[in-house]
């Protein structure tokens, strides 16, 4: 083959390329416009087989004559959602178990005057529900509360409170379920 020939043969090609990339380019431009441009949201001809358009079905069915919902109706029905109470009744049933957290040994001193502090009672803390396989028991968390008894006839109350390790989740029941509340004391209610 010679190489006019060959030299022929490569101009056909590249001209017929780029007839074909000149196209492609239109065909591009073209649906581009059709799915990006003004009237996309009213276009009827794009829709994927199978797949339902959101939209003109939302336009078919619509009810003009459809009352609007009152301020009032929907305060009630998001009040009526939840009351007082509704969490304690969901672990009425359940076993509970009553954990005290315990001051360390060496925190029992008042930092004011160095005095032992002395047992004045426990605070409620928090509600758990830890999930054992096949068993759900609900763990109530007290922590102990001391106070300086010099201090108080002083006229100067200190009042210490024990460590408290914060829940996996704030403001929820979740639990760690990993044991690690052991060294606490448990007592069964």
């Amino acid at each position: 083959m010679s190489n006019a020939v060959r030299i022929k043969e490569l101009n056909d090609k590249i001209t017929a390329l780029e007839k074909e990339n000149t196209t492609l380019k239109e065909t591009i431009a073209y649906l581009t416009r059709k799915l990006y441009g003004r009237s996309s949201e009213t276009s009827k001809n794009l829709n994927i087989q199978g797949q339902m358009s959101l939209f003109d079905e939302a336009e078919q069915e619509q009810n003009i004559k459809a009352k609007e919902p009152t301020l009032e109706e929907v305060e009630s029905y998001l009040r009526n959602r939840k009351y007082n109470g509704q969490r304690k009744e969901k672990l009425a049933n359940l076993p509970h178990e009553k954990r005290i957290i315990p001051m360390h040994p060496e925190d029992k001193f008042c930092i004011e005057c160095g005095n032992e502090l002395k047992l004045i009672g426990e605070e409620f803390v928090r509600t758990e529900v830890e999930y054992i396989p096949a068993t759900l028991r609900v763990i109530d968390y007290y922590r102990e509360v001391y106070e300086c008894r010099k201090c108080r006839k002083n006229g100067a109350s200190h009042i210490e409170k024990s460590p408290m390790v914060d829940p996996v989740i704030p403001h929820s029941y979740a639990s760690a379920t990993s044991g690690t509340m052991s060294r606490f004391r448990t007592t069964k209610i």
